[in-house]
């Protein structure tokens, strides 16, 4: 039952701020959060943030700093019967209410559960508020978060607007000349040797167009849109967008899955891209008659499922590459290739909780490795009273 009146309120525990926050009211609107679930509930309240190291935020209403600290295994794995034995026999308390967290690729970052030392049955009134409140501290996370990120973005004053004006530039300098050279070759069609020279051309506008986009990405970046979606029909899409390439060039370009995907939360347009980039990448690199194969598998990382896979690139090509400056801008630009196309794709992947790095591969090859997280890393859910 509720209690009658409101509980105490504690000072916070003191976490070494790992994250922190951008602004100093973000802090303060995250504890009106606890205090409005305390007193909508009438019950002490528990707000967990975490990582995938464990807790960098904790805050409470009704809650000594000890409470808060056995509170945490219970609100981020979910209140398993054992951990709801422990509070009840350290504390007297059980788990009304346990909510999850999730920032803007549903990736849980915490809870915010409530406890009564009695069984307590919440109202629906009540649980569509905390409902409100959880998505409103999510808000207050992710727009603090959005914000360190546009101040730790290395940026001169003027970056803002130089990327910009200068792919704006560049694409009208390229349109000019391929509206002059479609003029020139219907007025000189019949000239021997025109065609030729007119392809050439045309092959290196294709490339500066293609440059000027990965340039607009890299440089200027625009906000992620988030969906859940499944992987392998991404993967596929990607892969059957370069048969034409692979095809030209007279290679064998397969991908290889082994056992089902789990779902992963994305922005579409910026994965599949990064993949369709780095699978053309290779196919530009390997010798007419080779084989290029794009592997995935899923694997199990403490409680989450991790999407693993690698590209390999042709030994001959990469005698000369430092690996460790593959993913810096401009370092690897084997056949006016790959300006910016692996450190844009290295951006993409991190920007999904993701990695993609390089190294040794088969066969003297080098290999370049990605991994993507499954869409929630464990589940959280209210319990049920023991």
């Amino acid at each position: 039952m509720n209690s009658d009146g409101p509980f105490p309120i504690q000072s916070r525990s003191n976490i070494p701020p790992r994250h922190g926050f951008t602004e100093s009211h973000s802090e303060n609107l995250l504890r009106d959060s606890v205090l409005i679930a305390a007193a909508l509930t009438g019950a002490q309240v528990a707000l967990v943030m975490q990582d995938d190291i464990g807790a960098w935020y904790r805050d409470g209403s009704g809650l000594t700093s000890e409470q808060l600290a056995d509170l945490e295994p219970a609100l981020s794995q979910g209140p398993d019967p054992e951990s709801r034995a422990l509070l009840l026999e350290k504390y007297g308390l059980l788990i009304a209410e346990a909510l999850p967290l999730v920032d803007e690729r549903h990736m849980v970052i915490g809870s915010l559960g409530v406890l009564s030392p009695e069984p307590l049955s919440l109202s629906e009134v009540q649980r569509d508020g905390l409902r409100l409140l959880a998505e409103h501290i999510q808000s207050i996370v992710s727009m603090d978060r959005q914000r360190s990120e546009s101040r730790t973005t290395p940026r001169s004053p003027s970056a803002a607007s130089f990327v910009p004006g200068l792919v704006h530039e560049l694409g009208s300098f390229i349109f000019g000349i391929s509206a002059s050279l479609d003029a020139f070759e219907a007025r000189f069609a019949d000239v021997g040797g025109m065609g030729k020279y007119g392809a050439n051309i045309r092959r290196s506008l294709d490339r500066m167009s293609a440059f000027i986009v990965e340039l607009r990405e890299y440089g200027y970046p625009q906000g992620l849109s988030w969906t859940l979606l499944a992987l392998e029909p991404l993967l596929r899409e990607a892969i059957e967008h370069n048969l034409p390439l692979a095809a030209k060039n007279g290679l064998d370009l397969q991908l290889h899955i082994e056992g089902s995907l789990p779902a992963v939360n994305a922005d579409k347009q910026g994965l599949q891209s990064a993949f369709t980039r780095m699978i053309g990448l290779v196919l530009q690199q390997e010798e007419p008659g080779g084989h290029v194969a794009l592997d995935v598998a899923s694997s199990h990382s403490g409680s989450r499922t991790v999407v693993t896979g690698h590209l390999d690139f042709p030994d001959a090509k990469m005698k000369n590459v430092d690996t460790a400056r593959l993913f810096e801008p401009f370092y690897f630009r084997v056949s006016g290739m790959g300006r910016l196309t692996l450190p844009g794709a290295r951006r993409v992947f991190e920007a999904h909780g993701g990695t993609l790095t390089a190294g040794p591969g088969a066969e003297g090859r080098m290999r370049i490795r990605f991994t993507l997280p499954s869409e929630l890393s464990y589940p959280l859910r209210a319990a049920s009273q023991p």
